[in-house]
């Protein structure tokens, strides 16, 4: 088959890619840290294997949802970029073959994800309590996600050539598949176990009922009185509809590739689209002024707001923010009960946003020789630096405002707990997640690298050292808590700055894209 020098030309370079070593690494590390969580919460007991084994399988399912599709996302997209996608049109190969190898290839890497936290899960068989219905289950469900996460990213990437595109695509793409999966999920286990579900309207639109069937594993299939095996049988339904979905979008992501692997203009109608929706018309003489005001005073922040895309993230989130918050407050009650959730969700999302945005910071730069001139234009290392975390912080400054703003405003009627630790807390992820965030764009090759330390270093790390001064010193106040977790972010993010600064200077960042 001419398609197998290509699968093993892709294996091979995954085999050489340091991400698949440190995949591994950190899905060991992360079931790690929760055991570690466990055991401060749970000390053992009758059935502490099996809670430990649902804590264990709840992690690693959404790593694979989070992961899977960031890692596949590029796979395509990259070959456009880098000039090859049409060298592999001119041998035999068809474009289902070339997706195929890239399907294959990337689906190994997902599993290995898979295969590396086996060796954890035996300790939740020493502590007793998990059975066989529990790992059956836990295999179907992470095997039906791997293969809708890989069809997500590969459908993403098929298309585009820009892998921030590809990468967003896939977000999307993912979160369709996921709520898709939880949806028909409870239906897989009805069709098997004629039992009685509640009303459409209550599991169906949030995918509630299913997320409940898909995490909570170790008593999920107790609650059915026609036992464990007839559960099992609408898993493996679900699983191999799972499959079928993945041949279906390969064929799909195909017939894309086909129809689009050679560069064109854009079409008329594009050329329309982005001239009447992207397109400055009102303010126009404000909007120059004010972009050659940005150019003086911050060119290295003058880069990321002189294009309509960058200049949407801006104000994107503060749409999204404004959005939200128009909602809630039409439904006061609501709002009260879940105030400190929702503020929390929207600061961990905005500060996932940052983290996103600032180990991507300098990834188009190293890719088209950008940093280079940089380097070599009258700036000094610290000037690109201090420019770059400043278009960071403006950004989001106008979210993060507007965040705080309410949840001050909020705190004083709507909850009798005190807020201000919290909010402080954001505060100091918000303006020191920018400088880790470059340090590790520029120390790391591959983006999902150094988006992935740059939330365990800035992120999990400090929290992790919170945890333990709240558990060393049982009275610790809250204010005490942050300041803890302050002294290690300030601290963490003055030596990743400074490093960030040796690194410029000696010109020792990584240049390759791979």
């Amino acid at each position: 088959m001419i398609v197998l020098p290509v699968i093993e030309r892709e294996l091979r370079a995954a085999s050489r890619h340091p991400l698949t070593y440190n995949l591994r690494v950190l899905g060991g590390l992360a079931l790690v840290v929760v055991l570690g969580m466990h055991w401060l919460r749970d000390m053992g007991g009758p059935g502490a294997g099996g809670r430990l084994f649902g804590e264990f399988h709840r992690a690693l399912f959404f790593s694979i949802w989070i992961l899977v599709p960031m890692l596949t996302a590029d796979c395509i997209s990259r070959e456009r970029r880098e000039g090859t996608l049409p060298l592999l049109f001119l041998t035999p190969l068809s474009a289902q073959d070339i997706v195929y190898a890239k399907g294959l290839a990337h689906g190994l890497r997902s599993f290995t994800l898979w295969l590396a936290v086996l060796p954890v899960f035996t300790i939740c068989f020493l502590g007793g309590g998990v059975t066989w219905p529990d790992v059956v289950i836990s295999g179907l469900i992470n095997f039906s996600s791997i293969c809708l996460a890989l069809g997500a990213g590969l459908l993403a990437s098929a298309r585009t050539r820009i892998w921030t595109r590809g990468l967003a695509g896939a977000a999307c793409l993912s979160f369709v598949f996921l709520l898709t999966f939880l949806s028909l999920l409870p239906w897989a286990v009805l069709l098997f176990t004629a039992q009685s579900f509640p009303p459409i309207s209550d599991w169906v639109q949030s995918s509630e009922y299913g997320l409940g069937l898909a995490i909570n594993i170790p008593v999920a299939w107790q609650q059915w009185r026609s036992g464990a095996t007839s559960m099992i049988w609408g898993y493996l339904t679900l699983a191999a509809l799972s499959l079928l979905t993945l041949f279906l979008v390969i064929c799909f992501s195909a017939w894309q590739v086909k129809r689009t692997w050679q560069e064109k203009p854009l079409s008329t109608r594009v050329l329309w689209i982005k001239d009447k929706l992207f397109t400055p018309v009102l303010f126009q003489e404000q909007l120059r002024g004010w972009l050659r005001w940005e150019l003086t005073h911050n060119p290295i922040g003058w880069l990321e707001r002189r294009s309509w895309s960058g200049r949407l993230v801006v104000w994107g989130w503060f749409a999204v923010v404004i959005c939200v918050y128009s909602s809630v407050f039409a439904n006061l009650a609501l709002y009260q009960r879940l105030f400190h959730t929702l503020q929390c969700f929207l600061a961990t999302m905005l500060a996932g946003s940052i983290a996103v945005s600032a180990a991507s910071s300098f990834r188009r730069e190293r890719e088209t020789g950008v940093l280079e001139l940089l380097l070599v234009a009258p700036l000094r290392e610290w000037q690109i630096i201090a420019g770059r975390v400043r278009g960071l912080w403006g950004q989001f400054i106008p979210a993060a405002i507007l965040l705080f703003a309410v949840w001050l405003y909020g705190a004083t009627f709507l909850t009798s707990d005190n807020e201000l630790p919290s909010v402080v807390g954001y505060a100091l992820i918000f303006a020191t997640l920018p400088v880790v965030g470059l340090y590790f764009s520029l120390a790391k090759a591959n983006f999902v690298a150094a988006l992935v330390w740059t939330l365990l270093v800035q992120i999990v790390f400090p929290a992790a050292v919170q945890v333990y001064a709240r558990l060393d010193h049982p009275g610790m106040s809250s204010y005490a808590d942050i300041l803890a977790q302050a002294i290690v972010q300030i601290a963490v993010a003055a030596f990743l700055g400074w490093r960030l600064l040796l690194l410029l200077k000696r010109r020792e960042f990584v240049t390759s894209s791979n």
